[in-house]
C-alpha cells in the first residue's frame, strides 16, 4: 500500500527574494526544468538569470582544474550550505502536503493540471507499491547518486500517477493556504498552496493509501532514491522505519486528470555504419505501407487519424522528404517480441525499437545504453532540421503513448524502452526540497 505524507520543506524566502530585485524579479528566476531536460545554453541562461538558480546545485558546471575533492557536487553542497545559511532557503514551520496547479496551453488549448506534493515511502517495484514503466541507464544514476552523496537532499520531485479523477481529492485542496503565484518563461502558470491542518492531511493519506502509484517522469531519480536508501541503511543501521532517506519527494497526478497530457518523443538517427536510405525503405516496405507527406504539419495531422488498434509513424530522410509509415496488419510480429508482454507488440514505441531501430538498422539494447545512434526529441522541427543539416541520417516520429498504456505496462511489471513518454509541463526543480539528512 502507498504511503504519501506531509513533510517539512525547504522552500525559497520570498521575503528575501522580494529584498533582492537586482538579482531577478521572482520565484521562476530561481528555478528549472528537471535536471535532464537542461542543455547547455540552458544551463547558461540560468546562471545569468539569478545568481541563487537553483542549476548551481543540480547541474553546476565542470572548471578546470576539478579533481575528487573539488568538483560540482563539492560546489554544489557548499551552495546549498551557504543558502540555508543566509536564509535564503528556509525550512518551514509545519509540515505540509503542498497541491499544485500549472496552466498551460497545448494544442490551441488551455489546460490546468492538478497534483499534490509531499513525500511517499520508498519501495522496490516487486513490493507492488510504486510502479516503473520505463527502462534506465547507468550514467543519469550514477550523477544523481553523487550529488544525493554531497548534498542529502532532494530539489526535484518523483512525478507520480495514481488511477483517479482527481476530483476525490477536492475537499483538501479548497483548504489550502497560498504560498505562491507565478509565470515562468514559457507562459505557463503555476500555483503553489500548503494543506496543513491535520483533518485535510488525514483525508488525502486515507484516500491513497490503498492505491498503487506509477512513476510517470523520474525513473532515475526513483532508483537513486533506492540506492541512496540502501548505503543509508547500511551507515545508519539504528535510524528506524521513518528516517527521512526512507522516502522521496513526489508528484501526485490522477490518470484522469483533465490536465494530464503526454507528448511523443521523437528518434533521430545518427552514425549508424553503413546507412543506407534506400535499403531501409525497401526494408520499410515489407512492414509497412508507405505513403508521402508534403510537409511536417500534414505528416503529424496523418499520423493523428490512426484508427485504434493501428500503428502510424512518420519518417523523414534527406533524400525522399516525409512519409507515412503504416503497420501493415498481415504482417506476424509475435515472433520478434518473443519473451516480451504481450503488450509490447501494441505498443507504437516498442514496435519502432524492435522492428525499424533493431531489426533494420542495427540499434540494439547495448546501442542503446551506449546512446551512441540516437537522440530524443521533443520537437519534431529540430529533427527534421537536423537531417536538412546533415546531423542525422533518419528521423522518426511517434504518437504520443497513452496513459493507460503506461498504468497495463506497469501492472505488467515490464518496462517500455527509455524515453517513451513525455508528460508536459515538466514539474519545476527548486519550488520544494526534501532535506534526508540523518
Amino acid at each position: 500500500m502507498a504511503d504519501f505524507q506531509p513533510f517539512q520543506a525547504l522552500t525559497c524566502n520570498l521575503d528575501r527574494l522580494r529584498q533582492q530585485p537586482e538579482r531577478g524579479a521572482g520565484l521562476a528566476d530561481v528555478l528549472t526544468e528537471p535536471y535532464d531536460k537542461i542543455t547547455s545554453d540552458m544551463q547558461a541562461a540560468y546562471y545569468a538569470r539569478h545568481d541563487r538558480n537553483i542549476v548551481r546545485i543540480i547541474l553546476g558546471r565542470e572548471e578546470a582544474g576539478d579533481t575528487d575533492q573539488r568538483n560540482k557536487y563539492t560546489r554544489a553542497a557548499e551552495f546549498f550550505r551557504s543558502w540555508r545559511q543566509e536564509n535564503f532557503l528556509a525550512r518551514r514551520e509545519r509540515t505540509a502536503i503542498f497541491a499544485y496547479e500549472q496552466t498551460f496551453r497545448v494544442g490551441g488549448r488551455e489546460l490546468t493540471r492538478r497534483a499534490l506534493i509531499g513525500r511517499v515511502r520508498l519501495s522496490r517495484p516487486e513490493e507492488g507499491h510504486i510502479l516503473p514503466h520505463e527502462r534506465t541507464l547507468s550514467k543519469p544514476k550514477a550523477d544523481r547518486l553523487n550529488l544525493l552523496r554531497h548534498t542529502q537532499a532532494h530539489f526535484g520531485q518523483i512525478f507520480l500517477l495514481y488511477s483517479g479523477s482527481g476530483e476525490e481529492l477536492a475537499p483538501p485542496r479548497a483548504a489550502a493556504t497560498l504560498l505562491a503565484r507565478f509565470e515562468d518563461s514559457y507562459g505557463i502558470r503555476h500555483c503553489l498552496t500548503a494543506i496543513e491542518d491535520g483533518a485535510s492531511l488525514n483525508t488525502v493519506q486515507q484516500t491513497l493509501q490503498p492505491l498503487k502509484f506509477y512513476i510517470a517522469d523520474g525513473h532515475h531519480r526513483f532508483e537513486t532514491s533506492l540506492n541512496y536508501r540502501e548505503e543509508m541503511r547500511r551507515q545508519h543501521p539504528n535510524a528506524g522505519p521513518d528516517a527521512p532517506f526512507e522516502f522521496t519527494m513526489a508528484t501526485l497526478v490522477a490518470m484522469d486528470d483533465p490536465g494530464l497530457v503526454v507528448l511523443p518523443t521523437h528518434r533521430l538517427v545518427h552514425n549508424v555504419a553503413n546507412f543506407n536510405a534506400d535499403a531501409l525503405r525497401r526494408a520499410l516496405a515489407e512492414w509497412f505501407d508507405l505513403e508521402p507527406a508534403a510537409s511536417l504539419d500534414g505528416l503529424q495531422a496523418r499520423m493523428a487519424q490512426a484508427p485504434a488498434g493501428d500503428h502510424w509513424f512518420g519518417m523523414f530522410l534527406s533524400a525522399t522528404g516525409f512519409t507515412l509509415l503504416k503497420l501493415r496488419r498481415d504482417r506476424d510480429r509475435a515472433p520478434l517480441f518473443a519473451g516480451q508482454p504481450p503488450l509490447w507488440e501494441n505498443l507504437d514505441v516498442a514496435i519502432l525499437h524492435t522492428v525499424i531501430l533493431d531489426r533494420m538498422l542495427g540499434i540494439n539494447e547495448e546501442r542503446l545504453r551506449e546512446e551512441s545512434n540516437l537522440h530524443y526529441l521533443r520537437e519534431a522541427t529540430t529533427g527534421v532540421e537536423s537531417i536538412r543539416a546533415g546531423k542525422g541520417q533518419a528521423f522518426f516520429l511517434l504518437n504520443p503513448t497513452p496513459v493507460r498504456a503506461v498504468q497495463a505496462i506497469a501492472d505488467a511489471r515490464s518496462r517500455m524502452p527509455q524515453k517513451s513518454t513525455d508528460f508536459y509541463p515538466k514539474l519545476p526543480t527548486g519550488m520544494t526540497i526534501y532535506d534526508v539528512s540523518v
